[in-house]
């Protein structure tokens, strides 16, 4: 959900520049991730612990998420910056930051549960080893569990955003526009 703003409020030139390029492409590099890791994390529980297709799943979503983290940090840096320089004006508004926010921490609790729940090191692109940080069986079953949960609820919220950007679209107001 992109932040919706009264005619009286904003300018069709505002609505345009809302968001910087950084901000455009780190949304659809998370939108992309996001994705993939949803689909294919949940798709891969339907089959077989030994399929090849959910063991190349489980050894790339790793290394896929490990990467993003520095990108969804920079990502959540530009939010907050940029949003606390403008006070939301009404209802929607304060609904779409609210939900953004929600988004944001779910966003970030899969990703530090993920990096804590890996059972065993991950070799990071065949390149640099990522160790396994818990090593208490009980822990990292808590961890997992948390991070199943975490990853619905993102999936709740994922639909909630894209549902909010049909919405919108059948309304006539372009929050794509803005993100082109």
């Amino acid at each position: 959900m992109t932040h919706l703003s009264t005619p009286s409020s904003a300018t069709a030139a505002d609505e345009a520049s809302a968001y910087s390029k950084p901000r455009i492409v780190l949304h659809w590099l998370s939108a992309a991730v996001i994705l993939w890791a949803t689909f294919s994390g949940f798709g891969v529980a339907l089959l077989e612990a030994n399929d090849p297709f959910r063991q190349w799943v489980e050894s790339i979503n790793p290394q896929l998420t490990t990467l993003f983290i520095p990108f969804f940090a920079w990502r959540l840096w530009l939010a907050v910056t940029t949003r606390a320089q403008r006070a939301r004006s009404n209802t929607h508004e304060r609904f779409a930051s609210v939900a953004h926010k929600a988004i944001y921490a779910a966003v970030s609790g899969v990703l530090i549960t993920g990096v804590l729940m890996m059972s065993h090191p991950v070799m990071l692109l065949a390149l640099v080893p990522l160790p396994q940080l818990v090593h208490s069986k009980v822990a990292l079953l808590e961890l997992h569990e948390l991070h199943h949960v975490l990853c619905a609820i993102l999936a709740g919220l994922v639909a909630l955003h894209l549902a909010a950007v049909v919405m919108h679209q059948v309304r006539g107001e372009s929050v794509l526009g803005r993100m082109r």
